[in-house]
């Protein structure tokens, strides 16, 4: 029996959210689909093992089972966990699933019945979703699941991270496997990101699918946390010199502030010189005319100037949604195009 898709689940130290996890995986909706479960297990010291084991049975009564790993060892990092996982199964589709979100009963239905009817391989499928607790992260969860199909590939480089996130995400594995996997890189590594830019770069696309297909769960414990702010930006400073500004003649950074004046310190060297000025609307920021770039040798003074005087393109680095929408209207009466005008990073 060839099996269509492939549920791929590392898990490490997850105990108290199995239960609930392979709860809706039994709730799932699988008709006229062969689906199996590849759970790899990195190094887990709790009571994950024995648990996936006391659902053993019930699991293989809709799903084909695969269980491999290791326990009571240091963790080798969440890309390895998935990457064997993904090694271990055989399905023609990919559904990653975190130990500790809750499936929709429809999820895979309707990810899977997206995939089958695209041209092409080089997709990658996502949804809305729900957290829990409710209430968690509102601003985030709010960002997401209102992106309209064009933000989905210009908001690429804020803070909040992938524009589909990653527990949503349904894709081919022969397109899993020309990008070679996730990075492989044990803590405090954001492997979801870089291949999220990965996949771009080659070509992929993105679609999200416009109902909430999982519960994503927000704890102290997830392995978000482990991730320093400064790799995330690293790899999208990188990113957005690789495919914008490596291009552009000249640029305007929108914010005189810390965030702006950090996105221009992180450029390199080429690039900050195709910075002709800042903007702003701090009457304090604008007064002080010139942001002196000290680490330079000639020591080079740059510009500050009101944002109606901005000249496109422009980097944005204002955080959204915190001057209770006075950037926001700034930003409209501009009549400025997001991917073309302007680029947000904040």
């Amino acid at each position: 029996m060839s099996i269509d898709v492939s549920i791929i689940m590392p898990v490490r130290n997850a105990a108290q959210w199995l239960n609930e996890t392979f709860e809706s995986l039994m709730k799932q909706i699988i008709e006229n689909i062969n689906i199996e479960l590849s759970i790899y297990n990195d190094g887990s010291s709790d009571e994950t093992l024995n648990i996936i084991e006391q659902w053993r049975k019930q699991l293989e009564l809709k799903y084909k089972l695969i269980v491999h790993g290791y326990e009571n060892e240091e963790a080798r990092g969440v890309g390895y966990g998935k990457n064997r996982a993904v090694q271990y199964s055989s399905g023609r589709f990919l559904c990653f699933q975190d130990a500790d979100d809750l499936m929709c009963p429809n999820r895979i239905h309707r990810q899977y019945h997206v995939a089958i009817n695209e041209k092409d391989d080089a997709i990658l499928i996502g949804s809305k979703y729900e957290r829990i607790p409710e209430g968690s992260t509102d601003r985030y969860t709010q960002w997401a699941n209102n992106l309209t199909e064009e933000q989905l590939y210009t908001q690429i480089y804020l803070a909040h991270g992938p524009t589909l996130i990653m527990p949503t995400w349904f894709c081919s594995r022969s397109w899993f496997d020309r990008l070679g996997g996730f990075d492989e890189i044990a803590k405090g590594h954001c492997e979801d990101l870089t291949f999220f830019f990965k996949h771009l770069r080659n070509g992929g696309r993105l679609y999200r699918v416009n109902e909430i297909l999982l519960y994503y769960r927000y704890h102290s414990e997830a392995t978000t946390f482990s991730v320093h702010e400064d790799v995330i930006w690293s790899v999208r400073i990188q990113e957005i010199q690789l495919n914008i500004i490596n291009n552009l003649e000249k640029l305007t950074i929108w914010n005189a502030g810390k965030q702006g004046r950090k996105f221009y310190r992180s450029l390199n060297d080429i690039n900050k010189h195709k910075v002709i000025c800042f903007c702003d609307m701090d009457p304090k920021k604008i007064s002080k005319g010139f942001y002196t770039d000290e680490l330079s040798q000639d020591k080079r003074r740059i510009p500050v100037i009101h944002f109606t005087q901005a000249i496109p393109p422009i980097i944005i680095c204002v955080k959204l949604g915190l001057t209770n929408n006075d950037f926001e209207t700034n930003l409209s009466s501009m009549n400025l195009r997001e991917g073309i005008d302007y680029w947000l990073f904040s």
